[in-house]
């Protein structure tokens, strides 16, 4: 009897023994899978699968998923125009790599394969996502993109999104996607770079249509190092979610219940250590519980403060700002933060403060004389058996206490009211990305071709000048030996890190004139991943009987997704004759990191000597995060010295930051109602120490349209024979202003 019951089992083990089957083609692939059975499990051969477009349907069970999986770890290497649908029931895809493309799709990997066909139950896993955003940085799409319900995406890395789009969404666009228990857990979402518009989310959990639905997601154990891309790094738009367990390092924004109610915040680290504009979590809408955080050296303020409850919008619109009402904010930890912010946003339209708001049992240490601020202090604000640090100097509010720490304590986050699992913070950096992301991940540092080296030109060099920059590696240096004029006859195009500069000793700088008969776009294009320093040199517009060239220097006009770097040191820009050239100009759709001018001059020119006003149509987009013009001189300008425009009012970015230091403004700009520097938008200006003579005469020598929040400050300045400073609220002027004439 044992062994006719042994010989049974045995065979029903056998005939339920899953197949595997190796698969070589996107063909072979989809065949295989329509085909799978429960337990079954389809192995990609390792090998690059350029263009490969994936839409997998099958339904394996709890017990027997079906597993599409890479031979071995990271081995299969998706490129091109790449992407991943899936449909159907308890799948699991693991450990592939999607890298150098993009994808034609709305998304990356989508949990459906047509608005009919959802996934459920069905997991990702392993996955690697780097260098597969979009060629043009407006053109969204997204990374993963979850419908149906009781999907997951886990132990996955996402490396810098560079375009418009969250990298992870959760869509609720019908009752099959709604109440979803999805689960994103366990991910290191490496790095996102300012976007310079709104949509630059990292995940994104519904949207303002459907945020009165509940989506019950589940964000844990989550790494978010540096996410950027704008002020909301997690966006939650619908009801009882759950985002739990994560470390966001060094971001600049923060966790933000935007829309939906009844989420919850807890046991998360948000460490700032110290650097500007990290932010915690912001809360809008009611019944939110935020409890057992820890906030550590954030230094954020405004929307990016270390928590900031929102006034609301009476009578609402679903997609504005409704009341908090009825928030928990408990037992969390904040050590050396900014200022806490009650009544964020208050405004003309935002005049709601906080209903019943429980603040009870939390941990302050700061050394600051003020905790928070109370934009409201209508008692909205419910404070309740709270603690300060012994270090605290200022008055102690109500519902506050002071309490005795040790360093022990403090160094390792054993706090009173902080988390029970505790961590070192040195070392929390190295857990937590050791639990998270795609293990098999390891990036390959790329090897320069050479060492950088420096090569000459003279004057009678100047047609093998674009050949050269073409050949150089990033780092090089072209040095221009000659002080006289360098005849080019296209433009230059700079896409990597370069330096261009005179030789020293020079007694006048060598220019850069057009000798063909056709206008050049510029002497100098950047193009994607360029970064170039431009030192000593002189751009001539007009030269002789030949063409013009439009500009000094500009960005490409093609398609643009990385941030570019750009210096100007002692240079100088003069015979530009139309209204529509510029010395330097910020095409639309692209994105200068930063804009160092300094030591420079700008003379004779009929258009603008600094063009960054490409963007107009007023959604928040700028051309460039710095602008830092230093020691330069502006003269005999028909057009506008600098011109940098940001319209609407959107609040998600923070930029652009504008510095004008120790300047000349000599004869610009004085037409009817022109003026000498347009900063309309920008959010954060220091105009010091310079000089306006003669500018803005028919209008205007500075221009704002500056909002509340903006911080803009011109000190230390004189204003001789000029046009008015004119901005919204008349609050830009310092008491250091003259109005002397220049000697």
């Amino acid at each position: 009897m044992k062994i006719l019951t042994l010989i049974v089992l045995l065979f029903c083990s056998l005939k339920g023994f899953a197949n595997s089957i190796l698969v070589n083609t996107p063909e072979e692939l989809m065949t295989a899978v329509s085909k799978a059975k429960p337990g079954d499990i389809i192995l990609l051969k390792d090998k690059e699968w350029h263009n490969a477009a994936l839409l997998l349907q099958a339904n394996g069970t709890a017990a027997q998923p079906i597993t599409i999986m890479a031979q071995t770890p990271g081995g299969v290497v998706f490129t091109g125009q790449s992407y991943l649908q899936l449909g159907g029931a308890y799948l699991v895809i693991k450990n592939l790599h999607f890298k150098n493309g993009y994808t034609p799709k709305r998304e990356i990997i989508a949990f459906r394969i047509n608005d009919e066909i959802l996934a459920n139950h069905c997991r990702v896993t392993g996955i690697v996502i780097e260098n597969y955003s979009q060629p043009e940085r407006f053109k969204a799409d997204t990374w993963v993109t979850f419908y149906g319900q009781n999907n997951r995406i886990d132990h996955s890395t996402f490396v810098d999104k560079l375009n418009l789009g969250p990298t992870i969404i959760a869509e609720l666009n019908d009752e099959r996607s709604q109440k979803n228990y999805h689960s994103i857990d366990s991910n290191y979402f490496k790095g996102r770079s300012r976007l310079g518009s709104n949509g630059g989310e990292t995940i994104r959990i519904g949207v303002s249509r459907y945020s009165l639905t509940a989506s019950r997601t589940l964000i844990t154990r989550n790494l978010f190092e540096r996410c950027n891309g704008e002020v909301e790094i997690v966006s939650i738009k619908s009801g009882e979610n759950n985002v739990c367990f994560n470390t966001f390092l060094e971001c600049e924004g923060g966790l933000v219940l935007r829309h939906g109610s009844d989420n919850i915040v807890e046991g998360n680290f948000f460490i700032g250590n110290n650097k500007p504009f990290t932010g915690g979590v912001r809360v809008i809408n009611p019944r939110q519980k935020v409890f057992n955080n820890v906030f550590y050296q954030l230094q954020g303020d405004n929307f990016r403060a270390p928590l900031s409850v929102v006034n609301g919008v009476p009578n609402s619109l679903i997609n504005r700002y409704y009341q908090v009402k009825d928030a928990l904010i408990e037992r969390n930890t904040f050590l050396d933060c900014a200022n806490i912010l009650f009544g964020a946003g208050k405004d003309a339209e935002r005049t709601l403060g906080p209903e019943n708001v429980q603040f009870k049992k939390n941990l302050i240490v700061t050394k600051r004389d003020e905790i928070y601020t109370d934009a409201n202090n209508d008692h909205g604000i419910i404070f309740s058996e709270n603690a300060l640090g012994n270090n605290y100097k200022g008055v102690v509010p109500a519902g506050f206490v002071k309490t005795q720490l040790s360093s022990m304590q403090k160094n390792q986050f054993s706090l009173p009211y902080s988390p029970s699992y505790g961590a070192d913070l040195k070392n929390l950096d190295r857990i937590v990305e050791k639990n998270t992301g795609a293990s098999w991940y390891h990036p390959q540092q790329k090897k320069a071709v050479r060492k950088a080296k420096s090569t000459y030109f003279n004057a009678a060099q100047s047609s093998s000048l674009a050949s050269a920059i073409q050949k150089a590696v990033a780092g090089d240096t072209i040095v221009l030996t000659d002080t006289g004029f360098y005849q080019l006859r296209t433009e230059l195009v700079i896409d990597k890190p370069l330096v261009l500069m005179a030789a020293k000793n020079l007694k006048s700088r060598p220019a850069f004139v057009n000798s063909s008969f056709n206008n050049l776009p510029a002497f100098i294009t950047i193009e994607n991943g360029g970064t170039l320093m431009v030192k000593n040199i002189a751009f001539k517009g007009t030269y002789q009987s030949f063409a013009a060239a439009d500009a000094g220097i500009r960005s490409t006009d093609k398609p643009m997704n990385k941030p570019y770097k750009l210096t100007i040191d002692g240079c100088e820009f003069y015979d530009y004759n139309e209204s529509t050239n510029s010395g330097f100009f910020g095409s639309k759709s692209t994105m200068a990191d930063s804009l160092i001018v300094r030591n420079t001059i700008f003379h004779h020119m009929s258009g603008t000597a600094i063009d960054l006003s490409a963007e107009k149509e007023d959604k928040g987009i700028y051309d460039a995060e710095y602008t830092l013009i230093s020691n330069c001189t502006f003269s005999n300008l028909l057009g506008a010295a600098i011109n940098i425009y940001r319209g609407g009012n959107d609040e998600s970015t923070l930029g652009p930051f504008v510095t004008i230091d120790h300047c000349t403004f000599n004869e610009v700009e004085n037409r009817e109602q022109g003026t000498a520097v347009k900063l309309v938008g920008a959010q954060q200006v220091s105009i010091q120490h310079s000089n306006f003579a003669y500018s803005g005469q028919g209008g205007r020598t500075i221009q704002f349209k500056e909002y509340r929040w903006d911080n803009i400050r011109i000190d230390n300045c004189n204003f001789y024979e000029s046009g008015k400073v004119e901005s919204f609220y008349q609050k830009v002027m310092g008491p250091n202003i003259s109005h002397l004439k220049p000697q």
